[in-house]
């Protein structure tokens, strides 16, 4: 069945020459993952990409071949893209338009948009969308989509790319959101010669002193409510300033909330501006991350989601507490 659902993904990508792809803002291992590991075969395959993000790449992926190759819109080495005609621009793991930032107006550059995502709250924004909220993660899809137009293909760097896409997306495959054909997925790449002991301790034993001296001052802002089942941490701009960190560091750092035995709910609330919180969430069986994200305008997933606050932290605490406690009852 999801070889049927790609099919118009496989011609269109076999019939064109020149793409676009397109990461979504605030990247995560999942988006970065998937660019570059479609980005890195159709190059292989004889093809010119554009890789396009609205924010900077974490520095913790800068292992990752192609990734130095983003140009966020509007930069320099970006203007090219404004008078540029694409045979397709391809989204990934982005659910809806606003996730594109300012990358959006690349879909106006072709006559063929592609949205490849695993969100169940994506709106279907493009001419060939192809979403599965069933899968663990968009480079999943990602893998299958590249199994489908080249089944004897192989790149280390390609599944390094995959590999680490599915892993942070899983948790290192240890969320709800794992499946078996993740854990195939992983079989699969190892057994090419991905070294399974270098890309963990990249992606999940790899911090910094700073980023050490952030967690303390994050954890000590530690909030408990409704009975212990929520848990909230706050990151604002003083702090990040102190440490001499960016937003990008914040990664996972809401799952120390999450994994307090009895929490049902963490969430991180991170300073945009004065008047604007950005707010990550986890949860467990109690609460849908993306029901409550949705309050907010925001989505996800069952377990982790996240949304925008048009308010400082502390008047977001209260609202997202409210919504909580009615769906605590």
């Amino acid at each position: 069945m999801r070889a049927i659902k790609l099919m118009p993904v496989v011609e269109a990508l076999k019939r064109g020459k020149h793409f676009a792809i397109i990461a979504h803002i605030a990247p995560d291992g999942d988006t970065i993952g998937s660019c570059l590991a479609l980005a890195n075969f159709l190059m292989d395959h004889g093809k010119t990409v554009e890789l396009y993000c609205h924010d900077a790449p974490p520095e913790s992926l800068a292992f990752l071949q192609g990734i130095r190759n983003f140009v966020r819109p509007g930069e320099s080495g970006g203007s090219q893209a404004h008078s540029a005609y694409y045979d397709a621009v391809v989204c990934l793991d982005c659910s809806d338009e606003g996730r594109l930032g300012d990358a959006a107006f690349l879909l106006k550059r072709t006559s063929c948009t592609i949205n490849i995502d695993h969100h169940a709250t994506n709106t279907l924004y493009a001419g060939i969308n192809v979403v599965e909220p069933g899968v663990s993660s968009t480079a999943e899809l990602v893998f299958d989509l590249i199994q489908e137009m080249d089944g004897d293909y192989f790149s280390l760097p390609v599944y390094e790319a995959i590999y680490t896409g599915i892993a942070t997306d899983t948790g290192g495959f240890g969320f709800s959101n794992t499946t078996p054909a993740a854990h195939r997925i992983a079989a699969q790449v190892i057994e090419y010669g991905l070294d399974v002991d270098r890309l963990t301790r990249l992606l999940f034993r790899n911090t910094t002193l700073a980023r050490v001296r952030l967690l303390a001052k994050v954890l000590d802002s530690l909030e408990m409510h409704c009975d212990d089942k929520v848990a909230f941490l706050m990151v604002s701009k003083v702090m990040l300033e102190e440490a001499g960190l960016d937003e990008n560091n914040t990664e996972g750092i809401v799952n120390y909330g999450i994994d307090i035995v009895g929490v049902e709910c963490a969430a991180l609330f991170k300073e945009v501006e004065k008047d604007k919180t950005k707010v990550s969430l986890r949860t467990k069986g109690a609460v849908d991350a993306s029901a409550l994200a949705v309050k907010f305008g925001g989505g996800g997933h069952a377990r982790a989601a996240g949304c925008l606050i048009n308010a400082g932290i502390e008047e977001a605490k209260g609202q997202v507490l409210e919504a909580l406690k009615g769906m605590l009852e």
